[in-house]
């Protein structure tokens, strides 16, 4: 990669108390050798600081080290590191997650021949670490946002909510979305307002590839980052946050003209709460809100309890765990659609596994849970590693209409090889 190259594109790695994991992240760069600069962001108290320094001392890559006091507010701490950034484009990647870098040129690419997208990222799989490395679902596939207004590309995402803020941007617009983002926010109204504002500075493409795996593991415990956390705890909470959510957005609508020359205010503000209802209208179904009342009203129950629940309760599809092929045979005994639907799953899984097997070379084999698929692999350390690919994963619509494809499996593997 040349030295023009390398100016173009910066990668910053907040990080928080987590050295092994910071470790096995810059070490799986470095394998993938990784040329761009990278900043680490990090707010760790000791020892795990100095750990952190042993580790970026030894990693072999062009890293800055951005030391924040523990207390820092995450917000700060992400405007902070963007204001440092004096490439081009950036793009943020968790410590915990991986940013799978095959493709990640032709996103800079894209971005430089297309001046009306402001953000391109690909798709984002869900794994889980372990003594089997489970790939369990493909969480993040909408179809790139790319209306020519601002209101309307808001209008698209809500439709379907898939977060964007972990995609490939110009770093321009990430300056001015983080420095419009206040502290005392939730979680929630942050990553909203994040995405917003950034549709607004422009569109969000998306390439037909993995682009990030993001571990599902338990994690730092974060409040009020998901609509069913307000509902249990505090449901006037949520309204709160969205009114002042909405004035910010609806401020920078009004300014922006090509949506003053085309809308009213008012058109503005039944359209934007419209499609907000939208986005809320799955979390807010019949069998989640009988839940949580049932457990609200239940004796000495507690609001955080009931929170922490909610996902396992609500969420398991997300991550594999759903109703198992099993189940949909002894159902599709009764339902001649869901028979339908079963038969082509099960064409699917046998056409993937013969692909993987003869085409991609990959020592592919059913499972002992129906659907779900092996492949044995070793790492870039030489040790034997099997991936679990979920059968939720290998049969999944993904959300800009295309099929999983053996090619794609068998590139975003060769990738994971080299985490450890």
């Amino acid at each position: 990669m040349s030295s023009a190259a390398r100016s173009r594109y910066t990668l910053i790695i907040p990080t928080y108390n987590r050295p092994d994991r910071l470790r096995s992240l810059l070490g799986y760069l470095g394998a993938r050798r990784f040329d761009y600069p990278i900043l680490v962001v990090d707010s760790s108290s000791e020892p795990m600081l100095a750990e952190n320094r042993r580790t970026i001392d030894l990693a072999g890559l062009r890293i800055t080290h951005q030391i924040h006091d523990p207390a820092i507010a995450v917000v700060d701490k992400f405007a902070r590191a963007a204001q440092s950034v004096e490439t081009p484009y950036c793009s943020f990647c968790a410590d915990d997650d991986i940013l799978l870098t095959r493709d990640l040129d032709a996103l800079i690419r894209f971005l430089d021949d297309n001046p009306s997208f402001v953000a391109a990222h690909g798709y984002y799989v869900n794994f889980k670490p372990g003594d089997d490395f489970e790939v369990s679902y493909t969480t993040y596939s909408a179809a790139s946002i790319a209306a020519d207004d601002a209101l309307r590309r808001i209008v698209e995402q809500m439709a379907n909510y898939e977060a964007i803020f972990y995609a490939v941007q110009r770093s321009e617009t990430t300056r001015c979305v983080l420095q419009q983002l206040a502290s005392e926010r939730s979680p929630l109204a942050y990553e909203l307002l994040a995405s917003s504002l950034t549709l607004i500075a422009g569109g969000v493409h998306r390439e037909p590839f993995f682009y990030m795996a993001r571990d599902t593991s338990p994690s730092i415990a974060r409040a009020a980052w998901h609509p069913h956390h307000f509902l249990a705890t505090d449901p006037m909470s949520l309204f709160q946050a969205y009114v002042e959510y909405r004035a910010v957005v609806l401020e920078r609508l009004s300014a922006d003209p090509r949506c003053r020359e085309r809308y009213t205010p008012a058109q503005m503000e039944r359209a934007f709460d419209l499609a907000h209802l939208r986005y809320l209208a799955p979390m807010i179904s019949g069998p989640v809100m009988d839940w949580i009342l049932d457990q609200s009203l239940a004796p000495a129950s507690q609001p955080s309890e009931i929170a922490d629940a909610i996902s396992s309760k609500f969420w398991a599809s997300a991550d594999g765990a759903a109703d198992g092929m099993l189940g949909q045979l002894r159902r599709a005994l009764y339902d001649p659609e869901r028979a339908v639907r079963l038969v082509r799953h099960l064409a699917r899984l046998s056409r993937l596994r013969w692909q993987l097997q003869f085409r991609e070379g990959l020592s592919a084999a059913m499972a002992r849970r129906p659907g779900n698929m092996y492949i044995s692999r070793r790492t870039r350390a030489g040790q034997r590693r099997r991936y679990v690919l979920f059968r939720e994963f290998l049969i999944q619509n993904l959300g800009d209409r295309r099929e999983l494809s053996a090619a794609r499996i068998r590139q975003m593997i060769e990738q994971l090889d080299d985490y450890i």
